[in-house]
């Protein structure tokens, strides 16, 4: 390689559309040595419910390009001609590095730039599909298939150290020395310091209630109707002068659904569903506890930029929370927790209320903060370029 040439980085999202995944490669893609590296972030075609987060790339000054073909779900047609387009993009870009990231993308980009001879690829896991999205026949096939695409891959990078058993130890994807752990990183300033009582105002909740609330896309793995009939127990034994407000933050093909078992349930005084709000720093400032049920989770950006912003958080016990949350930052429950006991600890927040200490924050800024995700991710291409012929 000449050496004044800029190393050529093609990343391969399978959608581009509002989450962590997302706003993690494009913050990656943009914050990369413009002096050494050059990227072009590719996409799929997103569902009818999300949002394409294409705007913010191009803010950013990232390049980016959209497959349509490549969609989420399993269609051997459309998973073809991705795979063929993927092909002809490789070949004509000439990627130096290939990194993927999330899973159909991780499958055809990989595959694509196997078969295109391109000398490094790697592949990072936001979670991973092996428990929670399918069921035992075809958790079978998806594991056999990753450690397939393991054997082709010159790295895997893992975002947590639980993360990283689950793919080496438990699964056995690929071995120890193939995966390297390297957490998200965010523009966690652009979080804080937001106007406290706006969002409040704008919704019409006394200044004197507690919110609680969900940040997540309204969809089967976020299992938020575990949280409605958890708000449900918690009303039926609260005390009077316990006041607090419940907010359904995103949007999801569940959401009808969903807004229909809060009725169903009767918490709709105490529910709102707000779709998505841009003003997320305002979200912040005003929520008192973050509530997080999925099952199963990678990193979750909400709760990392909720104690960034000061704020604790009640969580199932799934995916890399424990890795994520420094001593005091929250409460775990067990993932097998019961809607009543996930309503015992809300109530026990209500009770005695705290916010997170200034060294919290600082320590969750330094270990998430998006700068030190890009250099660890220039460590990583340099040190596989060095041990690439």
């Amino acid at each position: 390689m000449p050496p004044h040439e800029k190393i050529r980085v093609l990343r391969i999202q399978s959608r581009i559309c509002i989450g962590g995944p997302a706003l993690n490669t494009i913050n990656l893609s943009a914050g990369l040595n413009p002096e050494r590296y050059q990227t072009l972030l590719i996409g799929g075609r997103l569902q009818e419910d999300e949002k394409s987060m294409e705007p913010l790339a191009h803010e950013k000054g990232v390049a980016i390009q959209i497959i349509p073909e490549m969609g989420r779900s399993v269609s051997l047609f459309d998973d073809l001609r991705a795979f063929f387009k993927l092909k002809a993009l490789i070949e004509k870009y000439r990627p130096h590095i290939v990194h993927t990231h999330t899973t159909k993308a991780g499958a055809l980009g990989r595959l694509a730039a196997f078969y295109c001879k391109v000398p490094i690829r790697i592949h990072t896991f936001h979670g991973h599909v092996f428990s929670g999205y399918f069921n035992p026949l075809i958790n079978r096939a998806v594991i056999a298939a990753e450690r397939f695409l393991g054997r082709l891959s010159t790295q895997i990078v893992a975002i947590s150290n639980i993360q990283k058993r689950d793919i080496t130890e438990k699964y056995k994807i690929v071995k120890p020395e193939k995966c390297k752990v390297i957490p998200l990183g965010f523009e966690l300033h652009k979080v804080v310091n937001g106007q406290k009582g706006r969002l409040k105002a704008e919704l019409g909740i006394h200044p004197q209630t507690r919110i609680l609330g969900i940040l997540a896309r309204l969809v089967p793995i976020k299992n938020h109707s575990f949280l409605l009939q958890a708000i449900a127990e918690w009303k039926k034994s609260k005390r009077e002068r316990d006041q607090a407000v419940f907010l359904i933050i995103g949007d999801g093909t569940l959401r009808s659904d969903l807004e229909n078992e809060a009725r169903e349930l009767r918490i709709t005084d105490c529910t709102r569903f707000t779709g998505w709000r841009k003003e997320t720093a305002d979200i912040y400032a005003d929520l008192d506890l973050n509530l997080l049920v999925s099952r199963n989770e990678g990193t979750p950006v909400t709760l990392i930029e909720g104690m960034s912003s000061g704020v604790p958080f009640l969580s199932l016990d799934v995916g890399g929370i424990r890795d994520i949350a420094p001593e005091k930052a929250g409460n775990i429950l067990p993932a097998n927790s019961t809607p009543r006991e996930f309503a015992n600890a809300i109530q026990r927040f209500i009770e005695q209320p705290f916010e997170l200490s200034r060294e919290i924050k600082e320590e969750v800024h330094r270990r998430f903060d998006v700068s030190r995700l890009v250099r660890d991710v220039e460590v990583l291409y340099k040190t596989c370029r060095e041990k690439t012929p």
